[in-house]
């Protein structure tokens, strides 16, 4: 999905503009590199499941075991670029709600100091905030049945985030136990090796939704000055 035009006349800063665009491309790079690192790691699997086959009983294992390590590289890449990807994703979501929430509402523009905030990854509990308002108070320039759907995704996500946070709290190594620790924290700092990602199950359904906030902001101004809207704004 493309990056919208926002004229001089929407009520955007340049700033809140320039941050969604730089979270979009940023994000649109990574999943592409993130969909390519599992492809990578998959075939280095099978490479390494199908030397065993043909090695089994041989005295030498050096292709095997080179295979191994291949997949480990490969497995480390995967993983690397899987909590990049979910860095900029969250941070996405999280800027992208506040900015569309703040437009509907027709409140004051965000500070730059808080928009540069924004586009670091936010707590796990800023993230379930973000996902936790309804699709009925954001996308009040769409459909019913469009908002319907929105909100079944949304939904969803903020499932996978709680469990992200069921996850975390059995990792150990360091890793709080307590909830409203794990809620404070950031997903990238629970990451251990050798664990499943905690990202996983979540990552492409966050960075999904993620894309869409610089369009539903685009539509709703483009609805609003065509007076389309039939729904009050916000107090």
């Amino acid at each position: 999905m493309g990056f919208p035009l926002f004229t001089q006349a929407a009520p955007l800063t340049s700033f809140e503009v320039e941050a969604l665009r730089s979270l979009h491309v940023t994000l649109q790079d990574l999943r592409h590199e993130y969909e390519s690192a599992l492809a990578l790691s998959g075939r280095s699997y099978r490479l390494e499941e199908n030397a065993k086959v043909y090695t089994q009983g041989r005295a030498l294992t050096n292709h095997p075991d080179a295979l191994h390590r291949l997949s480990l590289l490969a497995r480390g890449y995967e993983r690397g670029v899987g909590l990049l990807a979910w860095r900029y994703a969250s941070a996405a979501v999280v800027l992208g709600t506040s900015i569309l929430d703040r437009v509907v509402g027709g409140r004051p523009a965000l500070t730059a100091a808080a928009v540069t905030a924004q586009c670091e990854e936010p707590s796990l509990d800023e993230l379930r905030k973000a996902l936790s308002i309804p699709s009925g108070g954001l996308l009040l320039a769409r459909e019913p049945a469009f908002r319907d759907r929105h909100d079944v995704d949304r939904q969803e996500l903020l499932r996978s985030v709680e469990g992200v946070i069921e996850n975390a709290g059995e990792l150990g190594d360091g890793v709080p136990e307590d909830a409203a620790s794990l809620w404070a924290g950031r997903l990238t700092e629970f990451a251990r090796p050798g664990t499943d990602p905690l990202y996983e199950g979540a990552l492409e359904r966050l960075a999904r939704f993620a894309d869409q906030f610089p369009n539903e902001i685009s539509w709703y101004l483009k609805q609003s000055r065509a007076g389309a809207l039939s729904h009050p704004v916000r107090a």
